[in-house]
């Protein structure tokens, strides 16, 4: 397959599985191990995360918007998104070479997939909080020990093939909150995940003499196109109680992965 083509390929699939609760990590590693794709390449990646941050940016950009008053309310829910965030930042600098080992691992990330199924599953028995949320929204804090656990799903999404959307979602409607703001928490909490990723890969690499600035800007465009895509059908799946559904294909792919690796 052409440079233009694995690009392009991959630039599609982390921008409909970093927001999908498919786990964009899994279906990376896996592409990459049965395609023989472009791996390793930390601009690469830098690029795909521009254009998948840039996708929930536009998605909630009233909420952020809102969030950037700084007033009371918006305060609280940043506290909040702060202390979702701080577990995945803990894991990810004191477990990173032993994570790093396990993006090499297509059976590990099989496995992943197939967890991530579990979870996803479990949604469909929880308990649906509320109806809809008022419009125009405003931002009410989640509690510390709630935002907490979260975050503490959210770190667990680090390892390749859980999903980070999923573990986060799921982990939100079991501890009760509404479905609109469990998928917005999980959105909107993913903008400090993606970004600190991209500071990560930022620091750790050298950028000279790329040649192929155009496909890279392709790339980006095709990520952040998806994104929005998935975003929209993922938070909407969430509304109307269909969110487990995405466990049949988190399983189904998992098994064939599995059968192909074994």
């Amino acid at each position: 397959m052409s440079e233009f083509l694995n690009m392009i390929l991959l630039a599609i699939i982390q921008g409909l599985t970093e927001f999908l609760p498919v786990s964009s990590s899994g279906h990376l590693v896996l592409t990459q191990h049965f395609l023989g794709a472009q791996e390793g390449d930390i601009f690469f990646d830098i690029v795909l995360h521009v254009g998948t941050l840039g996708s929930v940016v536009v998605v909630y950009w009233k909420e952020i918007r809102r969030l950037l008053r700084f007033d009371k309310p918006a305060m609280g829910y940043i506290i909040s998104l702060v202390i979702g965030t701080l577990p995945a930042v803990v894991v990810g600098l004191t477990a990173k070479d032993f994570i790093e080992g396990l993006f090499h691992s297509p059976l590990f990330a099989a496995g992943g997939l197939l967890a991530t199924s579990l979870v996803l599953f479990s949604t469909k028995f929880s308990k649906d909080s509320g109806g809809a949320l008022p419009e125009p929204w405003e931002p009410s804090a989640v509690p510390p020990v709630k935002a907490l656990l979260i975050g503490l799903a959210q770190s667990i999404a680090i390892l390749p093939g859980i999903s980070r959307s999923g573990s986060t979602i799921a982990t939100s409607l079991w501890i009760g909150l509404p479905r609109a703001e469990a998928a917005r928490f999980s959105f909107l909490l993913s903008i400090p995940a993606i970004g600190g990723a991209l500071v990560l890969q930022l620091l750790g690499g050298e950028f000279t003499g790329r040649g192929d600035l155009g496909l890279l800007a392709l790339a980006a465009l095709a990520a952040f196109g998806v994104g929005l895509l998935a975003i929209r059908w993922t938070a909407l799946a969430v509304v109307q109680s269909h969110f487990w559904k995405f466990s049949i294909y988190c399983l189904v792919a998992g098994l064939v992965a599995f059968s192909i690796l074994l």
